[in-house]
């Protein structure tokens, strides 16, 4: 019988693993927020942050639920927000199971990752993020070429991957003016076609 050839396939697809378990908190309030006030709940919990801190360390909010590798034991807090006076209560509910395949441990990485994405300080431009402080600049053309990439979280059975794309940001080096001038003169002043063209366009001041 012959021996099949092994085949090594490399994608820009990694496995995520978290080697801390993450404990879950449920949020309670008195008086009660409703879920359609979440924006609310993360005013009380953007207040209380001091005092989150103190008691779980790093600790990961998603609407009434808070993550954290820190046990604690249930918790109380008191704060006053636009006249009323809110009681704030974490009760333990358990492990998050990052590999359980459920909805609440893909989204709970998706905000998690977010947090680490901006402590890289890039210029983010929709879903990418760009190093605007090593450009590739091109005189010639007036043109700067900022590298960057671009992910996703994606769930493959019990696994979360994280799909890393890279991608370039192209700037022009010059003004709308300049801009428009140079593309009445390609469309002989037809000014139809030269809103077309940059209608949808972004600008970026420096």
């Amino acid at each position: 019988m012959e021996e099949k050839n092994k085949v090594i396939l490399r994608t820009n697809y990694f496995k995520f693993n978290c080697g801390t378990p993450i404990l879950k908190y449920k949020v309670d309030t008195n008086p009660t927020i409703p879920s359609t006030q979440v924006g609310l709940l993360f005013k009380l919990l953007s207040k209380l942050r001091t005092s989150l801190s103190e008691k779980l360390g790093t600790y990961q909010p998603s609407n009434f639920m808070i993550y954290s590798p820190t046990q604690t034991d249930e918790a109380v807090f008191h704060i006053e927000f636009e006249n009323t006076s809110y009681e704030v209560k974490l009760l333990p509910c358990g492990l998050l199971d990052i590999n359980s395949g459920e909805k609440e441990a893909l989204v709970f990485m998706g905000r998690f990752f977010k947090v680490l994405q901006s402590q890289l300080r890039l210029k983010q431009i929709g879903r990418k993020f760009f190093d605007d402080t090593a450009p590739q600049n091109f005189e010639k053309w007036k043109l700067t070429v900022w590298p960057g990439y671009q992910t996703s979280l994606n769930q493959y059975r019990s696994n979360i991957l994280v799909n890393v794309d890279t991608c370039f940001k192209v700037v022009r080096e010059t003004t709308v003016l300049e801009f428009i001038e140079d593309l009445m003169s390609r469309y002989h002043g037809n000014q139809e076609r030269v809103i077309e063209a940059v209608t949808g366009m972004v600008i970026m001041t420096k």
